[in-house]
């Protein structure tokens, strides 16, 4: 995450991806990649944000002026591709906590919070199994198969 800001202007950066070691644990001798869905990055802007011109290279981004809250939904993410988002932030004039120039804590105000959710399909955090599972008085027989999806909960990234 790169936030700047200069006068009644500023720019940001962030970039998504994956870590090479994760702590999830799979059923069964599972070798395929790791595939994190519906990845979802929430960034609370300042009051003192006037607009916001975002762009990103997966997804789609939407920035809410009466919130001044960005929601860029990017998808499904892959191990060798890292989605982007770029913008220019633009400020209220003579905005307090922001009068110098710099990177984010050079004086203004910090850069914000970012909130994410996902989740990954087939995997355990806690390697939790269910061993067997047993239905009574059903007049159906019902698939005995078991499905486990690790998400996020609020996973909040403080910035510098």
């Amino acid at each position: 995450l790169n936030f700047e800001y200069a006068n009644d202007q500023g720019s940001i950066i962030v970039i998504v991806g994956l870590r090479a070691q994760n702590t999830l644990i799979f059923p069964g001798n599972r070798n395929n990649a790791l595939v994190v869905e519906d990845v979802m990055v929430v960034i609370p802007f300042s009051r003192a944000v006037r607009t916001a011109n975002l762009k990103v290279t997966t997804g789609s981004v939407l920035f809410d002026e009466a919130t001044k809250v960005a929601k860029w939904t990017v998808g499904k993410l892959v191990a060798d591709k890292y989605p982007q988002l770029t913008g220019t932030i633009m400020l209220q004039p003579n905005a307090n906590g922001f009068s110098g120039s710099g990177s984010s804590g050079g004086g203004g105000e910090e850069a914000p919070p970012i909130q994410m959710d996902w989740k990954v399909s087939m995997a355990s955090v806690s390697g939790l199994a269910i061993q067997s599972l047993q239905l009574t008085n059903e007049k159906y027989k019902p698939y005995k198969g078991v499905r486990t999806i690790a998400k996020s909960g609020k996973f909040h990234i403080r910035t510098v």
